[in-house]
């Protein structure tokens, strides 16, 4: 399958854009203190150790995605929309043995400062990546992608986890502008309309149409019909609930909820 390109092109500074992403990622995870990094986030039960831990994994991912070059006859067969169609919203809630991986890796470390060391170094090594990608179509998940379409798809991932970290830590900056309007750009090219109710800002709309707020009643009133195909991707809220704390757990690369039963990496932690 042959991917047919979104009606809107991409930034042509793409490279530079998912650099700066990650570079100010970075910055504000620098910039946490300790007990900052015990913080609750937009992921329902995983507190902002256990969203950094996979946002590190999101940028080792992202330096190692232009390592397979395809071959002359190899089409691209997904772009930077399509390719979420692959991870539908998640419905099941997640088992122990799922998240344990992402607790004990958080756990692991005996003082914050190394935590924070480590993720500074997978951004720096990301980001230089991103920087100086190389044109072309590259082998990625088993598919074929435009390097162009995997920054994007980089930049949106990275703008969501940013939001989802920010959600509960006031007076830490927010993703870029233009990183922000590529991921809304994203979910109109996903939802087939820039259609929005319009008191949504940017993040409003990143946020509901990723599931990380409910669509409430006024929402569904100027949404009309097309509320249903809200989120886009994420977890989807029930037409009454209104607390993100009160629905169950889930797990996938942006559908990133689970349980609450986080609290050995809090302990240690603040040992640092």
């Amino acid at each position: 399958m042959t991917a047919t390109p979104p009606d809107a092109a991409l930034p042509a500074d793409i490279r530079e854009l998912t650099a700066a992403q990650i570079d100010l990622v970075r910055a504000v995870v620098a910039g946490l203190s300790d007990a900052e990094l015990t913080a609750p986030t937009a992921c329902a039960g995983w507190l902002a150790a256990h969203l950094l831990v996979h946002v590190r994994l999101g940028f080792t991912n992202a330096a190692g995605s232009f390592a397979e070059p395809a071959g002359p006859d190899e089409p691209a067969d997904r772009d930077y929309v399509s390719y979420w169609r692959d991870w539908p919203v998640a419905t099941e809630p997640v088992t122990f043995g799922t998240v344990r991986w992402h607790w004990a890796n958080a756990s692991a470390y005996s003082v914050a400062s190394e935590f924070r060391r480590h993720f500074t170094d997978d951004a720096r090594a990301a980001a230089g990546v991103s920087r100086n990608a190389p044109a072309g179509r590259f082998r990625f998940q088993e598919h074929v992608m435009a390097a162009e379409d995997i920054l994007a798809m980089w930049t949106v991932e990275f703008v969501v986890h940013h939001l989802d970290l920010i959600a509960y830590l006031p007076g830490h900056d927010g993703p870029l502008p233009a990183a922000l309007a590529l991921t809304a750009r994203t979910l109109d090219e996903l939802l087939g309309t820039a259609q929005r109710p319009p008191a949504w800002d940017d993040v409003t709309y990143v946020l509901k149409g990723t599931g990380r707020l409910p669509i409430d009643g006024a929402d569904r009133d100027a949404l009309g019909g097309r509320a249903a195909a809200y989120p886009a991707f994420g977890w989807p809220f029930s037409a009454g609930e209104a607390d993100p704390e009160s629905r169950p757990g889930t797990f996938g690369i942006m559908g990133c909820e689970l349980p609450l039963c986080c609290g050995v990496v809090e302990g240690i932690l603040r040992k640092g």
